[in-house]
């Protein structure tokens, strides 16, 4: 952080299951001035449920640098601690929420999950699975995020629903890069070609909305009195030619560079 312009705001994803490392998280917040959290749980709990190996473990565990074996005793001891999870998340939320943590759930399916998750005040519902649960999470005020990799691609790598359809009901109030980040531009673009919505409404998910979510009330907006983060595109290529943060000048190339240095 000390030594860019651009400002970065840390956004921890953490595992539900990994009881173990509760505590660690209060000190990383406190640590690395964490304000956005996000549960999840990804344990293929239906192979662990029958003692079976998950699909693709080896593959997923070497990836990830792990003893494919170990990884499964790993794996199978974080399932078994299944019924201690709500009592430890209930604990745990009420404190990030006392250090200013925004908090949210991943990979939601149903409104039901949704609800529980806005009872302990996960008002955050990043890449909900259904439309149901979308609209559920917009009918309880809670700010929805979905993939723009999704978007671009027309539909989600796992069979989701499409995050083209969920921004045409009007549910997401931002999309987020999901680990491909030339997408959130691309998503923008493909939206106001395709006439889903105008170019403004588009982009507004990629700046303001963001801003709102993360409570950045001083930025996402052209606005007077707002700070001067901007973002300057080629109209033909549509390539990012300048950024500036909080006016200054963080990335320029190109023809944009000898205009701005001329």
């Amino acid at each position: 952080r000390p030594r860019v312009d651009t400002t970065l705001v840390t956004h921890l994803r953490f595992e539900t299951h990994m009881l173990e490392d509760y505590d660690a998280v209060l000190e990383m917040v406190v640590r690395f001035g964490i304000t956005f959290m996000v549960f999840n749980d990804h344990l293929p709990h239906e192979a662990l449920a029958k003692g079976k190996t998950p699909p693709g473990h080896v593959g997923k565990s070497l990836k990830a640098g792990f003893n494919p074996e170990k990884n499964l005793e790993r794996l199978q001891a974080m399932h078994a601690v299944s019924d201690r999870v709500p009592e430890a998340l209930l604990a745990l939320a009420p404190k990030l929420a006392a250090m200013g943590v925004r908090i949210g759930s991943h990979d939601e399916n149903t409104p039901e999950q949704r609800q529980w998750w806005h009872d302990l005040g996960a008002h955050i519902c990043e890449f909900p699975e259904t439309i149901d649960t979308a609209e559920a999470a917009r009918g309880m005020g809670d700010a929805v995020i979905m993939g723009s990799p999704n978007l671009v691609r027309g539909g989600s790598h796992k069979g989701n629903v499409s995050a083209v359809d969920v921004v045409a009901m009007g549910h997401v109030d931002a999309l987020a890069s999901d680990y491909h980040y030339p997408s959130l531009r691309r998503a923008a673009f493909l939206l106001a070609d395709s006439g889903v919505c105008d170019l403004a409404g588009a982009w507004r998910m990629i700046s303001e909305g963001p801003a709102r979510v993360l409570g950045l009330e001083d930025r996402g907006r052209l606005e007077a009195g707002q700070r001067a983060d901007l973002v300057v595109i080629d109209p033909e290529t549509r390539d990012i030619c300048v950024t500036i943060a909080g006016g200054r000048v963080t990335y320029m190339r190109g023809e944009a560079g000898d205009r701005f240095l001329a």
